[in-house]
């Protein structure tokens, strides 16, 4: 559901167009003051704005600049009478995205905010798309100054720079392994070209040949045109295979050959593709123990190992914990939460703490953190974080004599549940229960909000 915020100073008309939006399926909010639209816009999302033009405490072209101040993307469409259309196009050269004459009927409005609708899904989409073709660079380099990252930081170095050769990244879940292979693409001769990534985990393994290689059109149900595989989109650049250990055994034999020869077919034709692509492949599993317990080939493996590259777990380098703590707040702050610092018993907390998540456990707690904290300062409290050795506040959520019953996860558990609940119901209570506003706040889908919230019995009114 797409949300529209609807600004006029005449609040019989801003109504009106709310109540024909919001028949049409979107979530709408009315606001007759420019400024208090603003200040809306400073802690909501919005698709789509729909401003008057002459409003007496600011124009509807003034409006217009300072919302895109806040959210340069932002569509706005200005709703002006016939003696002020000069100023309308005035608005469009502001960037604008359309204007409408009053009158105008229910059609056109219509007609005007699916057409501004429609752009938005198709910029949206073209950035989506950069992003899996690699087209952006990375915002998250590998962080750390340890011996064991100094390490890896020359290795990647040095590999980067022959752009030939594969690269099997290991190490476990949340350690970083797509930065290591992001960061060989942009330091190689390759960086201008796409990096394709493919998590061979995700795809179905009816589907997966296909994904590598392209199919023509008819080569199977539902193939109602030709589309080229993730080898083909990485020509000149760097396919990124992650999870490689969960692909089928019929795919690994396929992947072998054109690993040797740059060479395959799509799935239904018969000529021969030939490209030139580097590469990486990443797994969570120790590959070798694979290849002994026959779920991977040996052939591959050797194939892939030409560079192996092991990334060491969070709880092995935990003298990098103060630096990747500081550059996640730093970019938080940036991606507009607010700006926070670490009490020093938070961050002795944080280096006790064993992180089976590893940096992408730690930069999660973080943005928990900054969300559940109230002041500048995050505490132990906020970090819901309590490691063996760090004793257990007795007042914890979910805090257990430590002779008593229930395990360490137990309490684990318990801890995250209740912090998961907090975030939810604060969130809401924020976005006073618009639960469309407050999936887009916790970075879920609507559909995930509703589940959570019937699992917690939450209810407005109700804490």
């Amino acid at each position: 559901m797409h949300s529209v915020l609807i600004v006029d100073d005449e609040k019989v008309q801003a109504g009106i167009l709310g109540e024909i939006l919001s028949h049409e399926g979107f979530d709408v909010t009315t606001q007759t003051h420019p400024e208090t639209a603003l200040a809306l816009a400073q802690t909501q999302s919005f698709d789509l704005v729909i401003s008057d033009l002459k409003m007496p405490q600011m124009d509807g072209v003034e409006l217009l600049q300072r919302l895109r101040k806040i959210h340069p993307d932002l569509s706005v469409i200005i709703m002006t009478a016939h003696g002020t259309i000069q100023t309308a196009v005035k608005a469009m050269r502001e960037g604008a995205y359309d204007y409408v004459t009053k009158p105008f009927s229910k059609e056109e409005l219509l007609i005007t905010v699916q057409r501004a609708i429609k752009n938005l899904e198709i910029l949206r989409e073209n950035v989506y798309l950069k992003e899996e073709l690699g087209l952006y660079p990375s915002s998250t380099p590998l962080v750390g100054k340890s011996p064991a990252m100094q390490n890896i930081h020359r290795m990647i170095t040095k590999v980067a720079q022959d752009d030939k050769a594969t690269v099997l990244v290991q190490g476990e879940t949340g350690t970083g392994k797509d930065l290591a292979a992001r960061a060989i693409h942009q330091m190689s001769p390759r960086k201008d070209a796409p990096f394709i990534v493919v998590n061979c985990a995700a795809v179905p393994k009816e589907l997966m040949e296909s994904e590598f290689f392209g199919h023509e059109k008819g080569a199977f149900t539902g193939a109602i045109s030709a589309k080229p595989g993730r080898f083909e989109l990485a020509d000149r650049g760097t396919l990124f295979l992650d999870e490689v250990a969960e692909m089928d055994a019929n795919l690994q034999g396929k992947l072998l050959r054109v690993l040797q020869t740059m060479e395959f077919e799509r799935v239904g034709g018969t000529r021969t593709h030939r490209v030139n692509v580097r590469v990486i492949a990443a797994t969570n599993k120790i590959l070798q123990e694979e290849v002994r317990a026959g779920r991977f080939r040996e052939d591959l493996f050797y194939r892939l190992n030409v560079v192996p590259i092991t990334i060491p777990p969070l709880r092995d380098r935990k003298e990098d914990i103060p630096l990747l703590a500081e550059h996640y707040l730093k970019k938080l702050e940036a991606e507009g939460k607010r700006k926070v610092q670490l009490s020093q018993e938070a961050l002795e907390a944080l280096v006790h703490y064993n992180y089976p998540g590893n940096v992408r456990e730690l930069g999660n707690l973080l943005e928990r953190a900054i969300i559940l904290s109230d002041g500048k300062t995050i505490t132990p409290r906020e970090l819901h974080l309590y490691p063996i050795d760090v004793p257990l506040p007795a007042d914890a959520p979910g805090s257990l004599e430590r002779t008593g019953t229930g395990s360490l996860r137990e309490v684990g558990r318990q801890a995250a549940e209740e912090a998961e609940r907090n975030l939810l119901l604060k969130t809401l209570h924020q976005t006073h229960w618009n639960r469309i506003n407050a999936a887009k706040a916790l970075g879920v889908d609507y559909k995930t909000l509703r589940l959570k919230i019937r699992r917690y019995g939450l209810t407005p009114g109700r804490d």
